[in-house]
């Protein structure tokens, strides 16, 4: 299984939270960040592309399976980790900062009661986590499509880890792979 992140989008451009109420697109940056990839992907296996049902995600994976003359899929269970009060404010704030570290912190930590203020909580997220470990884990050639905050839950489901959270996180149109057993990440500029 691949997963991609999506490329730029107008609201990291603009550093705030968006999740699902502020549905951005594409930067023209986010969308020659996928198109750099397309090579790769040209030379890849990947015959099936999944995406979260947000705008940003869409558009990524439009540019990847016009290139591979594939459709793509959406599965609404790849949306971003809905931050609740933090959707739509600036990510360079200090007090949203220490919300949106402490609250990823604890779930990684081991505290599994802490949420978003009026957005999911562990268990809503693991739901989701559980869904994408059933229905596509072992799909070797299927591309996922979706979010920085859910593709770190997703493989810190499986990984110990010392620093900080954030090193699960995939840059902007990072990407990865879920190969024998374990993660790799193609790449993290």
């Amino acid at each position: 299984m691949y997963i991609q992140r999506h490329g730029e989008s107008e609201a990291n451009a603009q550093r705030i939270y968006s999740c699902l109420k502020i549905d951005p697109p594409l930067t023209s940056d986010g969308r020659k960040q996928i198109e750099s990839y397309l090579d790769y992907y040209s030379q890849s296996d990947i015959d099936k592309i999944i995406s979260s049902p947000s705008t940003r995600a869409i558009q990524t994976a439009e540019i990847i399976a016009d290139q591979l003359g594939l459709s793509i899929s959406i599965d609404n269970k790849l949306h971003e980790v809905i931050m609740g009060y933090l959707e739509g404010l600036p990510q360079d704030d200090e007090e949203n900062i220490k919300l949106f570290s402490s609250i990823l912190e604890n779930w990684f930590n081991g505290d599994k009661t802490k949420a978003f203020p009026n957005g999911e909580s562990y268990q809503d997220v693991k739901n989701r986590i559980d869904h994408v470990y059933k229905n596509y884990l072992y799909q070797e050639k299927t591309l996922l499509v979706a979010h920085a905050t859910f593709f770190a839950c997703l493989i810190g489901r499986q990984l110990t880890y010392n620093e900080s959270v954030f090193e699960l996180f995939l840059p902007r149109a990072g990407r990865g792979k879920y190969e024998n057993g374990k993660w790799i990440m193609i790449d993290t500029r």
